[in-house]
């Protein structure tokens, strides 16, 4: 009888500790060392806009950027041809106006203007994802914003840093353009004419609490992600991040910037360098 009382007490202690450890802690800064690593290397989940009053950067976020050899985002900006190449990728051949029916086009004409005050003629030659990307700018309650990527970017820069991207603008666009099409568009407009700024709210306030559970969690509800999207946008991107990074870590130090959704998960990041091998630690950032 004392040995069942034992086993079940040792299996339920094994569960608590299971439990425990696979519920993932509150940081947007990740130590990645073992597995032969000659100096750890670092993961930070980033969002990729926010209001200067929320922007969040912290000496320690500042001083792991800086005794690091290599800064990698998930696209180079460092490189002027991405930068080219994604301004071409975001205009389209086919005019908004031949792309919609009549009367889908003049919904979404009334919707721009009535939710974002944006006439619909400046997207004429925008693809969908683009459209998305200028809905996304006037879904955040202010007008002066920070871009975590474009700030490491050029600190790494100043601080002769070598630069690279987890994957290509091409890739990026592609993966973009077959996610977000009109529909999430119209999901978009539509969210914000129903709750304003309360789901960005939300959001950054997940993000200054380093919630990256909840930012998950938070990308998995949102309107436009179904299924499919979910798995071009966060799965098969981490998978192949996965692929790329041990490569890149194994004679460097590496400061790896992602967006914070990609970090959690069954699927993220984070589960997938541990799979991999690799322990990762949650670093202190305040």
């Amino acid at each position: 009888m004392r040995k069942l009382v034992k086993s079940i007490a040792l299996s339920v202690l094994t569960l608590s500790s299971f439990i425990t450890t696979a519920q993932t802690e509150n940081s947007l800064l990740w130590e990645i060392s073992g597995k032969g690593l000659e100096k750890p290397s670092y993961v930070f989940g980033t969002i990729h806009m926010i209001c200067q009053d929320d922007y969040l950067m912290t000496e320690t976020i500042q001083n792991t950027l800086k005794n690091v050899d290599s800064y990698y985002a998930e696209i180079n900006f460092g490189d002027q041809q991405n930068i080219a190449i994604m301004q071409k990728l975001m205009m389209s051949e086919i005019p908004l106006s031949e792309r919609l029916e009549p009367a889908k086009y003049n919904e979404l004409k009334s919707l721009l203007k009535e939710v974002v005050d944006l006439d619909i003629a400046q997207f004429e030659h925008f693809t969908d994802a683009a459209i998305v990307s200028m809905i996304t700018f006037k879904s955040f309650p202010c007008t002066d914003f920070k871009m975590y990527e474009m700030e490491l970017l050029q600190t790494a820069m100043l601080q002769q840093k070598k630069l690279g991207g987890l994957e290509t603008a091409t890739e990026q666009m592609e993966i973009l353009g077959k996610s977000l099409g009109i529909d999430a568009v119209f999901e978009m407009l539509n969210d914000l004419k129903k709750d304003g700024f309360k789901t960005t709210k939300e959001m950054i306030t997940l993000y200054k609490s380093q919630d990256i559970q909840g930012l998950y969690t938070y990308m998995k509800k949102s309107s436009y992600m179904t299924d499919d999207v979910y798995n071009e946008m966060l799965t098969k991107r981490n998978h192949n991040w996965i692929n790329e990074m041990p490569e890149l870590m194994k004679n460097q130090s590496v400061f790896f910037a992602v967006g914070a959704a990609h970090l959690s998960g069954n699927d993220g990041v984070l589960k997938l360098l541990k799979e991999n091998g690799y322990t990762v630690s949650p670093v202190k950032i305040q």
